[in-house]
């Protein structure tokens, strides 16, 4: 029997393409699906769509485009284990894991909702009522969304929750390695009954389609989540245009250990963050600075851990080779590995590397595999030093004892988000930003609404 074929989402039209891609159980590797290879040509029809549309979607007013969110909000949860069970199959998730993905990301829908009923209007009078400075927000415009695979319903709608409560409509082209639910998330919009052209999804070609939004003189911002090679190329398309641009891209976690912390608490954090997604995350814990007469203590607990866990396949046939080429490295310049094998198919075991340190390469890159580095210090100073060290600043963490002193630490990492003494990162009320070579601008919170805002001043002086 034939893999089912998914068309393209341009406004409530579904449109076939003379190519299809095929898309592989990350498991199995078997084909369970092909969606349509969009063009060129497919961009110019959903920036038109998007254009049409815009007006309209803008005059709705904030409280019509909230009643219509929480429309949509609620079709997303009916909808909640399909997706789950997509991004399963096809980005290789454990399930628990693609379903707290899904909910999370539902909840941002409905905070965003919420947020468009408070988008007012400010009026500062002048002499009478009728003069003044009125200050109004309106939308941005036409959004293109160019998203990853590793959070594939997650970061679609991290950026259409606050658009669409901005009043922008959004094409959304998804990573041509795990399109379906992504795909999704944009087709339910009919379902839900958000207007026709207001949400697209272009699936296909990443280099070809992206240029082709990046370059449109339709499409008023690029919202990219992705890699720093990959941004720098976005960037340049978007440059002549002087396109708005927001770019969520990758990080090197640290997790700073002080002397007091409760070493139960750091574990469970390199743990859950070392290996959450096979280490396929922009959030992870990459590097564990932890105090020399504590480093046993800690790497017992995580050998522990480590070999309880039970990892999915990666999401790539890059993955597994990059896997191996940076515990090779390590090894070639003196650290020890432990674990970290190649298994059949797209599986490998977790890494726990000693003995690594600057120069080393999963210590300096953005490794994107289950791999944890245990770094000792010897003076605080030096290990906030190794912290801020890389060209990242997307999260870090820090575990310390309950006091003023750990929140002086956690506030000298250079990162958009520190996380003290747990894990949980992302709230939908707060920003979520990369600072340094993590990217430009922000996503979440009341920040990344007006992200997608531009602010009209009028004057009425008669």
């Amino acid at each position: 029997m034939p893999a089912p074929r998914y068309p393209l989402v341009i406004g409530d039209r579904r449109v076939d393409t003379p190519d299809w891609l095929p898309v592989d159980d990350r498991a199995t590797g078997e084909v369970i699906a092909e969606v349509a290879a969009g063009r060129p040509g497919d961009v110019d029809a959903a920036v038109a769509c998007a254009r049409a549309a815009l007006p309209a979607w803008e005059a709705l007013g904030p409280v019509g485009r909230a009643g219509a969110m929480r429309r949509y909000a609620a079709v997303l949860d009916a909808h909640q284990p399909g997706l789950a069970a997509l991004i399963h199959r096809e980005e290789g998730k454990p399930l628990s894991e693609a379903q707290a993905e899904v909910a999370r990301a539902c909840e941002v829908v409905h905070h965003f909702a919420g947020e468009a009923e408070r988008l007012w209007t400010m009026h500062l009078p002048g002499a009478s009522l009728s003069t003044g400075s009125t200050v109004r927000p309106a939308p941005i415009g036409v959004v293109a969304a160019i998203t990853p695979w590793n959070f594939p319903v997650a970061l679609v709608l991290w950026k259409l929750g606050p658009a669409l409560a901005a009043g922008c409509c959004m094409i959304v082209k998804p990573a041509q390695e795990a399109p379906l639910a992504a795909r999704m998330v944009c087709d339910l919009a009919t379902e839900a009954g958000l207007p026709d052209g207001v949400v697209s999804c272009i699936t296909g070609d990443g280099p070809v389609l992206g240029e082709a939004l990046c370059t449109h003189p339709g499409v008023d911002k690029v919202a990219f989540t992705g890699s720093r090679r990959v941004a720098e190329q976005v960037a340049a398309w978007a440059a002549p245009r002087i396109k708005a641009l927001s770019l969520e891209l990758g990080g090197h976690g640290s997790l700073l250990v002080l002397d007091d912390a409760d070493l139960d608490t750091a574990a469970e954090v390199a743990l859950v963050q070392g290996f959450a997604n096979c280490g396929q995350a922009c959030y992870s814990v990459n590097r564990i600075l932890v105090p020399r007469p504590l480093e046993d203590d800690i790497i017992a607990r995580l050998r522990s851990g480590i070999a309880a866990l039970d990892l999915g396949p990666m999401a790539t046939d890059r993955g597994p080779a990059r896997h191996a080429m940076l515990l090779d490295d390590a090894r070639a310049k003196g650290a020890t590995v432990e674990g970290g094998a190649l298994r059949e198919g797209n599986y490998v075991e977790p890494a726990l590397v000693t003995g690594a340190g600057p120069g080393v390469l999963l210590v300096d890159e953005e490794p994107f595999t289950p791999v944890v580095a245990v770094l000792p210090y010897d003076d605080l100073e030096d290990a906030i030093a190794e912290a801020n060290r890389p060209d990242y600043g997307l999260v870090s963490y820090v575990c310390g004892g309950p006091s003023r002193r750990t929140l002086d630490v956690a506030a000298r990492i250079e990162c958009g988000t520190v996380v003290v003494n747990g894990w949980r990162v992302v709230v939908p009320q707060a920003p979520y930003a990369g600072w340094k070579g993590s990217g430009v601008g922000t996503e979440l919170g009341r920040p990344g609404l007006e992200a997608f805002i531009r602010w009209q001043h009028l004057r009425v002086l008669a």
